[in-house]
C-alpha cells in the first residue's frame, strides 16, 4: 500500500526555543537543587533532514562547510534488537493494497522537495526495505521520510536524516543510498511500473547495526 507523503519536519528553532526554555527553568530551580534529587528523564530526540539541519545553524548543505562526523555523539550500541520498531512505525505489508510481496511493491513513497518521486520498495536481500531492515537494524520508516525532506540527493548520491537532541546534538546519521533511474546499474533489475528503482539501502553511519532507539523516534 503506497502512503502519501507526509509534510515536511519543522524547522529546529524550537527544538532551540525548548532548550533556553529548560535552562531557565534549571537556573530558578537552582536554590532548591540540593532539596530535590533530578530524576532521570527520556532524552528528547528529533528526525530531521541533514539539508533542514546544515540551513538551521548557518551552515551551506551544497558547500559542505559543516562537518557533521564532528559534532556527532552517537548513541550506544547497546540495546540493539531486531524488529525494534513500535508496530505504528513499521511499513505495512498488505496484499489488497498493492504490496503483493514482488521486490517492487512500495511499501513507503513520497516527494523531495524538487518534486522528485522516490520510492521505498519492498525489495529483497539485494535492495529496498528488505535489504537493510534486519541487516543494519533500520526498521522504523520514520528516518527515511525525514531524509527526504531534501533538495534531492547529496552529492554522493544520498539522502541523509539525521537524529539531533535538544541542543542539535547530532546523535545519529542515517544515509539512504538511492537510484534515481528505472534500471539498477548492473542491469539486473528494472522496475515495472516505470518509477524510479528508489531506495537501495539503508543504514547508520559507521556501524554495522543501527541502535535500537532509532526504531522508536517518530517525526515531529
Amino acid at each position: 500500500m503506497t502512503m502519501k507523503h507526509r509534510q515536511r519536519v519543522p524547522g529546529l528553532r524550537r527544538l532551540v526555543s525548548a532548550t533556553v526554555a529548560a535552562l531557565t527553568l534549571t537556573v530558578a530551580a537552582a536554590p532548591n537543587a540540593m532539596a530535590a534529587p533530578a530524576t532521570p528523564q527520556e532524552e528528547t530526540l528529533q528526525w530531521v533532514s541533514a539539508e533542514d539541519y546544515l540551513a538551521t545553524t548557518g551552515a551551506s548543505p551544497d558547500r559542505g562547510k559543516l562537518d557533521i562526523g564532528a559534532l556527532s555523539k552517537p548513541l550506544p550500541e547497546e540495546g540493539v534488537a531486531p524488529d525494534g520498531a513500535p508496530a505504528s512505525l513499521r511499513p505495512r505489508l498488505d496484499p489488497g493494497g498493492g504490496n503483493d510481496g514482488k521486490w517492487w511493491s512500495v511499501v513507503w513513497s513520497g516527494r523531495d522537495r524538487n518534486g522528485t518521486y522516490v520510492p521505498l520498495r519492498l525489495g529483497n536481500s539485494d535492495l529496498g526495505y528488505l535489504h537493510y531492515n534486519v541487516r543494519h537494524n533500520l526498521v522504523s520508516l520514520e528516518p527515511w521520510k525525514a531524509a527526504l525532506n531534501s533538495h534531492g540527493p547529496n552529492a554522493q548520491g544520498n539522502y541523509v536524516a539525521l537524529l539531533v537532541d535538544r541542543n542539535l546534538g547530532v546523535r545519529e546519521t542515517v544515509i539512504f543510498g538511492v537510484q534515481l533511474s528505472t534500471r539498477t546499474q548492473d542491469g539486473r533489475y528494472t522496475s515495472p511500473d516505470g518509477a524510479y528503482i528508489g531506495v537501495i539501502t539503508g543504514y547508520c553511519k559507521g556501524k554495522n547495526k543501527c541502535p535500537d532507539a532509532v526504531n522508536r523516534v517518530k517525526v515531529s
